[in-house]
């Protein structure tokens, strides 16, 4: 599976660090072949109006939500959130999950303007969380399942899962420098839940790169997008590490079936 990363500006060229990005301005770019399986730096809002109508299977997310969270663009309100559901609802297909991380603080916004119907909710529970709230401290984080049409689940499961132990959110990872990483396991939980080997995901908030990761490591297909460039790298770095792994277990899957062959 190729993994490519996109930088939707008017720039040709431009390097960062030890990686290069291929540059276009956002009108250059074509569908499906500048977006299948890349991650694009850019502005969603335009990104995804070059996506066709009903062409995504699932889309899941963490937007910026109204936290006002240091590091985090367009934190401020949830008017960006308000601005792109009508063209999620637009790119995504019939009888299909719209799944987004929310605050809880501000729950019942989730609900306003919302194009899709509510379905469930799924919660990570943290045992070493300690982000303040209200009554002390929140130990969970909420992904909530919205559906279009009558989506059918893929795979039954529970609605609670617990984190990994330790306070690193990718143990295997170590350090994800993003002020909000999303944990993988979480979201393969997730995707086998409700999406199909092959089918394309969506993220139109990919940060650090944790649901591109996770569509690798379970065979689906992914379009991210990420205004900022610095999480793009980081997205891109983690990529790359898990693609080279899988290309690494398939070889080496081969060269075993192949011996079989031969003795």
């Amino acid at each position: 599976m190729e993994t490519k990363i996109e930088m939707s500006t008017k720039e040709t060229a431009k390097n960062l660090g030890n990686t290069s990005f291929a540059l276009l301005p956002v009108k250059e770019l074509k569908y499906p072949e500048d977006f299948v399986n890349k991650i694009i730096c850019g502005d969603c809002l335009e990104l995804i109006k070059l996506v066709p109508n009903n062409s995504i299977d699932t889309i899941i997310t963490d937007p910026p939500y109204g936290l006002n969270k240091n590091g985090v663009r367009n934190d401020a309100d949830l008017n960006l959130f308000y601005d792109i559901l009508p063209e999620c609802s637009r790119v995504l297909k019939d009888d299909s999950f719209f799944i987004t991380f929310f605050s809880t603080k501000f729950l019942p916004q989730l609900f306003k303007n919302n194009a899709f119907k509510y379905f469930w909710q799924i919660v990570l529970y943290c045992p070493e969380g300690r982000v303040k709230s209200p009554i002390g401290f929140t130990k969970y984080m909420s992904c909530f399942i919205f559906k279009k049409g009558n989506p059918k689940i893929i795979r039954w499961n529970k609605d609670i899962f617990i984190d990994t132990p330790g306070k690193m959110v990718e143990p295997d990872e170590g350090y994800i420098d993003h002020p909000t990483p999303k944990p993988k396991h979480f979201i393969k939980e997730i995707l086998k839940m409700f999406t199909k080997e092959d089918d394309l995901i969506l993220d139109p908030f990919i940060g650090s790169g944790s649901t591109a990761v996770a569509c690798l490591q379970l065979n689906r297909r992914y379009i991210g997008f990420e205004i900022d460039e610095a999480y793009c790298k980081i997205a891109l770095d983690r990529v790359s590490k898990f693609s080279s792994g899988i290309e690494s277990n398939t070889v080496k899957k081969e060269d075993e079936q192949n011996y079989e062959h031969s003795r």
